[in-house]
């Protein structure tokens, strides 16, 4: 690994492995961006989201764990035919249980890590809950 002071040249490399670790930018868009971690075949997704921004609008069959670092969230969950709206400050924990849609919009630019109960399929089989994913644009 690269021996440099900080940990800034983390976020400009591509991809960095060693070992069981693997950090990666995997997209980098006008709502900010995602790196994919990989420790010993487990999964972490860093994001970090420009204020007003959204992220999600996904169903997953398992848990999703969300863990705040910085900033703050409006989360949308939907819960049978109700929608529920949360404030999310950091540093917080959120749970999300399987089958509910949900989407995170950035109140501040805002970082955020987020893991799984299971390995999630390919992005291709990725289920989405339309009303929400087209918050994230």
């Amino acid at each position: 690994m690269k021996e440099e002071k900080g940990i800034g040249f983390l976020f400009m490399e591509p991809k960095l492995q060693e070992g069981d670790f693997l950090f990666q930018k995997v997209k980098e868009d006008d709502r900010g961006i995602i790196w994919k971690i990989q420790y010993k075949n487990k999964d972490f997704w860093l994001s970090l989201t420009k204020k007003g921004k959204s992220r999600g609008g996904d169903i997953h069959s398992c848990f999703q764990y969300n863990a705040i670092l910085t900033g703050s969230f409006v989360v949308r969950q939907k819960l049978k035919k109700e929608d529920k709206v949360s404030k999310i400050d950091s540093p917080s924990l959120m749970i999300i249980p399987p089958e509910v849609p949900h989407v995170f919009t950035a109140l501040e630019d805002s970082l955020m890590i987020e893991w799984h109960s299971k390995k999630l399929p390919p992005y291709e089989e990725k289920r989405f809950y339309e009303p929400y994913r087209r918050m994230c644009t």
